[in-house]
């Protein structure tokens, strides 16, 4: 198994508009109540309690893929796996059997923004990487994906040590804790390969 790297130290800042439109304020703060502000507020501290974010990820020369065409043309790719942990989860479900739902779903919105901030972190750290060895990172892309059968989940798990996040797969290939994430960025050679938009440089052309 190539070299895995798990990281858990991450930084949570919340965009409060995009928590309370995921609770249906369709305009953020601007026509929610009072009454779910403070919710908000009252909330934040707890879900920091309750995350418990870890990520593993690694690179791998193509040769070591599974051939899918997903992979085509990459020189490396890289494959990881990010969860919050099962600890928020845990409290939604609780929240949801007591019958509090508003409760239930402003946790689960800070839940879904936690994995967001988690795995796009990942990926900038990956993107770093693969600029520092003259790679040329392609876009993110998840099992599931149009192109990518879900199934396909089996080939990153044999791939990143997915026990090292705390993440397993079920019979369906879904991840549990359900909070989780896995994906591939392709890492190119040629730097017209990519149609990721990087600093300093102009979009490649999209043949």
């Amino acid at each position: 198994m190539s070299e895995q790297i798990l990281l858990t130290d991450f930084a949570f800042r919340w965009d409060e508009n995009h928590i309370l439109i995921r609770v249906g304020s369709r305009n953020g703060r601007a026509s929610a109540s009072p009454v779910l502000l403070r919710m908000i507020e009252e909330i934040e501290p707890e879900v920091r309690s309750l995350l418990s974010p870890r990520a593993v990820y690694t690179i791998l020369p193509h040769r070591e893929t599974n051939g899918h065409r997903i992979f085509d043309k990459a020189v490396q790719v890289a494959l990881g796996i990010s969860t919050i942990g099962p600890a928020l989860e845990d409290e939604v479900e609780r929240q949801f059997r007591d019958g509090d739902m508003l409760r239930g779903l402003l946790l689960d919105a800070f839940g879904t923004a936690a994995i967001v901030q988690i795995f796009k972190t990942v990926e900038r750290r990956i993107v770093a990487e693969a600029l520092g060895r003259g790679l040329w990172p392609g876009r993110r892309f998840s099992p599931g994906y149009r192109g990518w059968p879900l199934e396909e989940q089996r080939f990153v798990f044999s791939r990143v040590d997915a026990t090292a996040a705390g993440v397993r797969l079920n019979e369906s290939c879904m991840m549990i804790p359900r909070k989780s994430n896995s994906f591939r960025i392709n890492l190119f050679a040629d730097r017209t390969l990519t149609t990721r938009r990087l600093p300093g440089t102009a979009r490649p052309p999209i043949s």
